[in-house]
C-alpha cells in the first residue's frame, strides 16, 4: 500500500498508472478552443503558395534596371490581389502590382511606388533610389511549406491558432473527447448554496463549486451531484452511479479519522488504490483509485486542502487522459517575508500574493493560512520545503498556470 508518501512519489505513481487516453472526436473550428489536438495539423499547401508582392509597386525584370533608370519602363497593366488573369512582363515593360498580388511571370523585382515617378505611361527610378531582386517579394513557402506541421498533436488550441486553421482551410479537426467529471460532496454538516436550513449548525458547500469551475477551466464536462449524507451506503451508491457516466469521480470530505468519515473506506472497493495519504500541507488525506480506466480522486473536506490536492494530482490525471505530459509549472520568486514554522514532515504549499517588480516576481506569504480558509487562495503558492529569509528566491506555483495544460 502506497500510504503516507512524498509528493514526488505520488506524482511518479500517477505517471506510471494505467491511464488510457480518451477517444477522439471531430469538432468544428469554432468549437476547438482549449481542446487538445489528436492529430498533427499539416499544411495542405505552401504559404505563400506563389511568389507575392509585399508592397504596392511595379513588377519588372531586374535585367531592365538600366532601362528603368534611363529610358523608363512601359506600364502594361494593373495587377491587384486576387487577379484571375495571368500576368507576364516582357523586356522593357512593367506591371503595376499591389500588395498581396501574384508576381507576374518573368518578373523578379519590385520598385515600390515611392521609388519611381511616372511620365508618358512609363516609370523612372528616382535619383538615389536602389532596387534589388526579391526585396519586396514573398517567396513560395516563406511562411511554411506544404506538408509542414502547423500545429502538433497534443497542443491545446488557443484563439490565436484559429487563424492558422482557417488559412489552412481546416474547418473540422480531431481532438480528444472532453473528460467527464462528477463532483460529489459528503457531510451531514454541508448545505448546498441557496439552501435554507432550520438551524445554523451547518456550512455552505464551496468545494464542489470551486472544483466545478477549475475542471471547466481545464476543458472538462463537469457536473455537481447532490450533497451526500454521512452514510456508507449512500456514499457507495452515489459513487457507483457517478462512475457510470463519468471518466473521473471527485469526492470531497469523509477522508479523515473521524467516526463518520466513511469515504476513505468505501472507495477502496471500487478499484486499485494507487496511493492514499501524501505528505503535503494542505491536502494530506488524498487518495487516488484506478477503476479499470475510470478514476476516483478522493479529496479532503477542507476547502483549501481539496483545491490544492486536486491541482497537484487531479490535473495530472486529466492530462494523461488527454495524452499529455503536464508537469507542475514551477517558477521563481523573491519572498518579502521570512519562511518560518516549517512542518518537519510535510511539504507545504503556502498561499501568497504576488506582483511583478522589475521583471521579477515578488511573493508575500499569507501568514494566517489554515486549510479551511478558501479565501486565502488568490495568486500563487510558495513551495515551503526549507527555511528561507526575506529576499531569498523560492519556488512558487502561479495558480493561473494550473488552469491549463
Amino acid at each position: 500500500m502506497n500510504s503516507n508518501i512524498t509528493l514526488n512519489e505520488a506524482l511518479h505513481l500517477i505517471n506510471n498508472a494505467n491511464i488510457k487516453p480518451l477517444q477522439k472526436e471531430k469538432v468544428f473550428i469554432h468549437n476547438s478552443v482549449n481542446r487538445i489536438l489528436y492529430d498533427d495539423i499539416k499544411a495542405i499547401e505552401s504559404s505563400p503558395k506563389f511568389d507575392t508582392s509585399s508592397m504596392d509597386g511595379y513588377a519588372f525584370c531586374y535585367s531592365d534596371l538600366e532601362r528603368l533608370q534611363n529610358a523608363g519602363l512601359e506600364i502594361l497593366s494593373i495587377n491587384k490581389a486576387g487577379n484571375e488573369n495571368e500576368c507576364e512582363v516582357g523586356k522593357g515593360k512593367c506591371i503595376k502590382t499591389f500588395t498581396g498580388a501574384k508576381i507576374p511571370k518573368n518578373a523578379d523585382t519590385i520598385a515600390i511606388v515611392e521609388q519611381v515617378y511616372i511620365k508618358n505611361n512609363r516609370i523612372f527610378l528616382n535619383e538615389n533610389e536602389e532596387v534589388a531582386p526579391y526585396r519586396f517579394i514573398r517567396k513560395i513557402g516563406d511562411n511554411y511549406k506544404k506538408g509542414d506541421v502547423l500545429l502538433p498533436k497534443g497542443m491545446q488550441i488557443n484563439p490565436f491558432h484559429i487563424g492558422i486553421l482557417a488559412q489552412n482551410n481546416t474547418i473540422f479537426l480531431q481532438v480528444y473527447r472532453k473528460p467527464r467529471i462528477s463532483i460529489l460532496t459528503s457531510g451531514d454538516e454541508i448545505a448546498e448554496s441557496g439552501e435554507i436550513k432550520e438551524n445554523d449548525n451547518f456550512i455552505y458547500s464551496s468545494n464542489n463549486h470551486t472544483l466545478y469551475a477549475i475542471t471547466k477551466a481545464l476543458g472538462c464536462e463537469s457536473s455537481i451531484h447532490n450533497i451526500i449524507q454521512d452514510s456508507k451506503l449512500e456514499i457507495k451508491n452515489a459513487i457507483e452511479s457517478a462512475l457510470e457516466s463519468s471518466d473521473m469521480v471527485i469526492t470531497t470530505g469523509g477522508m479523515s479519522k473521524g467516526d463518520f468519515d466513511f469515504t476513505k473506506e468505501v472507495i477502496k472497493d471500487f478499484g486499485e488504490t494507487i496511493f492514499e495519504s501524501v505528505k503535503i500541507k494542505p491536502g494530506k488525506v488524498v487518495s487516488y483509485i484506478n477503476c479499470k480506466n475510470k478514476h476516483i480522486l478522493a479529496l479532503p473536506g477542507n476547502p483549501n486542502s481539496s483545491v490544492v490536492s486536486f491541482l497537484l494530482f487531479g490535473r495530472l490525471i486529466l492530462s494523461k487522459m488527454l495524452n499529455k505530459d503536464a508537469a507542475i509549472p514551477i517558477q521563481k520568486a523573491k519572498i518579502t517575508n521570512d519562511i518560518r514554522n516549517l512542518d518537519s514532515i510535510r511539504l507545504e504549499f503556502a498561499p501568497a500574493s504576488i506582483k511583478l517588480v522589475d521583471g521579477i516576481h515578488e511573493a508575500t506569504i499569507i501568514e494566517n493560512r489554515q486549510s479551511y480558509m478558501i479565501n486565502r487562495l488568490n495568486d500563487a503558492m510558495v513551495i515551503m520545503d526549507k527555511k528561507a529569509n526575506k529576499g531569498d528566491l523560492v519556488d512558487i506555483i502561479i495558480l493561473n498556470d494550473l488552469l491549463k495544460f
